[in-house]
């Protein structure tokens, strides 16, 4: 199979592509990046902007987009990224020939809701079914756990506090149950590979099940 990759230097894009180096089910990955990346022979890193970048013969196409509105530094440039880039994303991988179409969203996610950072996250799925993939696979995380290359205080603090109350979330609640980065890019990977049909989105216990 032939992947690509955008939003490969975040948390979770950097799991994701240890995951595929080492799946021999991928023969070749191409990488959309703003910055020249040293990885192995597999990866074909395609550096400049995103929405420029032209990919040929893609099966599988990862998103791992994503920025804070703290680090994007206003509303526009946070959708911008979660939406815009997503969306030319998308667009280019499906006329490279991709069927399947794996998006990281976030729990909450709703078009129609009042709180700015889960309806772009809604309007970006939204707009991703519309696109047509055979397979969209859409994961809705919580807080993501894990060691970040970058330093977040406030999420240094609320990683704390998930530790003690993940054994509390059961039932409809275990959808708001923080998870480890790894698993949430380990299910990317397994399921970018099961050639589902129509829309699937997994959150709570259905996406900590892949750990």
């Amino acid at each position: 199979m032939k992947a690509a990759v955008a939003g490969s230097t975040g948390f979770i894009g950097n799991i994701l592509l240890n995951f595929l180096k080492d799946d021999e089910s991928f023969e070749k990955v191409a990488v959309l990046s703003r910055k020249p990346l040293q990885l192995s022979g597999k990866f074909d890193v395609l550096v400049g902007d995103l929405s420029q970048q032209k990919l040929s013969e893609v099966d599988v196409a990862f998103c791992a987009l994503g920025t804070t509105i703290a680090t994007a530094g206003s509303k526009d440039a946070f959708y911008h990224v979660d939406h815009d880039l997503v969306m030319d994303f998308a667009r280019n991988a499906k006329a490279a020939g991709a069927k399947t179409f794996v998006f990281i969203s976030s729990v909450g996610a709703n078009p129609k809701t009042s709180n700015f950072y889960l309806k772009v996250k809604g309007e970006t799925e939204k707009d991703l079914e519309a696109i047509g993939f055979d397979s969209l696979i859409i994961l809705r995380p919580s807080m993501l756990m894990g060691e970040r290359k970058e330093f977040r205080f406030g999420e240094l603090i609320g990683k704390g506090v998930m530790t003690l109350v993940n054994p509390l979330m059961v039932g409809s609640m275990s959808k708001y149950k923080g998870i480890q980065g790894a698993t949430v890019a380990k299910a990317m990977v397994r399921l970018g590979k099961e050639s589902l049909t129509g829309v699937h989105i997994l959150e709570g216990n259905a996406l900590h099940a892949f750990s």
